[in-house]
């Protein structure tokens, strides 16, 4: 009780900061300077709000334009060419699947592995694909030398692992077609 009593008289700071020295010793002390801490917290909270606010609601000011090469704009062009670059290997390896005697379904229960003789024609017309997008004027005889090394080092095959894993995790799985009889 000694300490409320600190505050209710008329002395002024001086007199509240000398009957907490008296009464309650340090303790006293901190308990103000924490009253005073958060109050000023507070005080800067609202403060910052009332600004903002203030900010948001005038109608007329400009807002500052993005800035070109920002963190958002490298995200929205990766985010579009990647689309569009696994959009085209996505297409090819449908047809190279198609044209090998498979098909795609959304059933995983069908999902069959591709004897190796297939993985490799599929891979090479995957690969071919990345390649002419990416190096779109390059010669007949330098496409068909950079298919060769890409499926004998196994990089054709690794691209084509990607993208099976992939659909696959989008619920797009390769399987014989359905023979009826």
């Amino acid at each position: 009780m000694a300490l409320i009593s600190c505050f209710t008289g008329p002395e002024g700071l001086q007199g509240v900061l000398t009957c907490l020295r008296d009464t309650e010793g340090l303790t006293g002390i901190l308990v103000v300077v924490g009253l005073l801490t958060g109050w000023l917290v507070v005080q800067y909270l609202a403060g910052a709000r009332r600004e903002r606010r203030a900010w948001e609601s005038r109608p007329g000011m400009p807002v500052p334009p993005a800035h070109f090469g920002s963190a958002w704009h490298a995200d929205v062009v990766h985010a579009s060419a990647n689309r569009e670059y696994y959009q085209i290997m996505l297409a090819e390896l449908e047809k190279a699947v198609t044209d090998a005697g498979y098909e795609l379904t959304r059933d995983g229960s069908q999902r069959v592995t591709l004897p190796e003789a297939d993985r490799q024609k599929i891979s090479r017309r995957v690969f071919r694909a990345r390649q002419l997008d990416m190096t779109p004027r390059v010669t007949e005889q330098m496409m068909k030398d950079s298919e060769d090394a890409a499926v004998n080092d196994g990089y054709a095959g690794r691209w084509l692992t990607v993208l099976i894993r992939g659909s696959e995790s989008a619920g797009w799985y390769i399987t014989k077609p359905q023979t009826t009889h």
